[in-house]
């Protein structure tokens, strides 16, 4: 009896072989599947072509708001008074304004400027697995609650600048500068519209 049990469980383990194994390999294939098209993905995402002479206006999603180093007669209504390194400076939605004989001038914050609140339009940019934000030429980070004006990181894509920069061609290339900092249009999958900026160090 003890043996016709071990002949029949062979015999059963026999039929049901040829039917897992098939099941096994197709859950193989599915999982290799699933990691080379992630692969994919991510190369897809991190594609950067640089254009070596620039397309386009790079100011566009800013064309409604004030010229970079305009001066205006008056800051707007309700901006904010910050100091930092003996610079007066009057904040509103983004912008800042610098007191001048004139009037006002729109300029980019000095490294340390710290302001309580950025425009709903700010960017989240992470470069090297830190995280930033952007808007109108100027980089953020979150610190103690606030946004902390820092250099612009290398390799921080973005989807546009303030009016006011300059195109400067080095070897061939062209690139948008703006207070030191040179910027490469690329077309790239990162952003919207297929179109960004990218911080270069030269």
């Amino acid at each position: 009896m003890k043996k016709f049990v071990i002949a029949l469980m062979v015999i059963i383990a026999g039929f049901a072989a040829p039917e897992i194994a098939p099941q096994a390999e197709a859950q193989v294939r599915s999982e290799n599947q699933i990691r080379r098209a992630k692969k994919r993905k991510i190369k897809r995402r991190t594609r950067r072509r640089v254009r070596r002479r620039v397309a386009r206006r790079a100011h566009f999603a800013y064309r409604h708001l004030p010229r970079y180093r305009a001066t205006v007669v008056a800051a707007p209504k309700g901006a904010i008074l910050i100091k930092r390194a003996g610079t007066s400076y009057h904040y509103h939605e983004g912008i800042f304004y610098r007191p001048a004989a004139s009037g006002f001038v729109v300029i980019r914050p000095v490294v340390g400027v710290r302001v309580r609140t950025l425009p709903a339009a700010r960017r989240r940019v992470v470069v090297a697995n830190q995280s930033y934000f952007y808007y109108y030429g100027s980089f953020y980070k979150e610190v103690d609650n606030e946004f902390e004006v820092v250099d612009a990181p290398e390799g921080a894509m973005v989807d546009a600048l303030p009016d006011g920069y300059e195109v400067e061609e080095i070897d061939g290339t062209e690139y948008y500068v703006l207070d030191d900092v040179y910027y490469q249009e690329v077309e790239t999958d990162e952003l919207e519209d297929g179109i960004g900026y990218e911080v270069v160090k030269l």
